[in-house]
């Protein structure tokens, strides 16, 4: 697979082939050969070399949040050949809003039947003594909202819900 992977504003071109469960991904002119084990609804544990990593992924509607280290990143994606994002959210059924690490609720910004649109900050979690907003990655009607001001939850704790 080919891909046009965009972090920072930085768009580089990213191959994936997989083989037996390993694979090689190529980063612009690095090659990288890893193994990716899902230990979690939405974590990888990822060796690299070697050297293992933990990464939690939040899909959106053009790529995924990725959190290494408590730092998250947001990584766009689009189909090299064709130009457009892959297909990562189904369009229709509920979108489930989950922690994408352990943290404290500062402030939730909707209330339930609140429409919102794709982009817009749903509440704000504060983790390693960050404030990190939270958008919905897709638009659609505020069903539910599982969470209060001052809770603190654990990674992959669901949020909110948006149908």
């Amino acid at each position: 697979m080919l891909f046009d992977a965009t972090v920072a504003g930085k768009t580089t071109r990213v191959e994936v082939r997989e083989k037996d469960g390993r694979y090689r991904v190529t980063i612009g002119e690095k090659t990288l050969e890893l193994d990716a084990v899902k230990v979690g609804a939405s974590e990888l544990s990822i060796l690299i070399e070697g050297v293992s990593h933990d990464a939690a992924l939040d899909p959106t509607i053009d790529g995924f949040g990725v959190v290494i280290r408590g730092d998250r990143f947001e990584v766009a994606l689009k189909d090299a050949v064709k130009g457009v994002a892959p297909g990562r959210l189904a369009p229709s059924g509920p979108l489930k809003l989950n922690a994408p690490m352990p943290g404290k609720i500062v402030k939730v910004l909707v209330n339930v039947g609140d429409v919102v649109e794709a982009g817009r900050g749903v509440l704000v979690m504060e983790a390693m003594k960050m404030e990190n907003e939270l958008k919905a990655s897709r638009g659609g009607t505020v069903q539910e909202i599982k969470v209060k001001e001052g809770q603190a939850v654990e990674m992959n704790a669901p949020l909110i819900v948006i149908a």
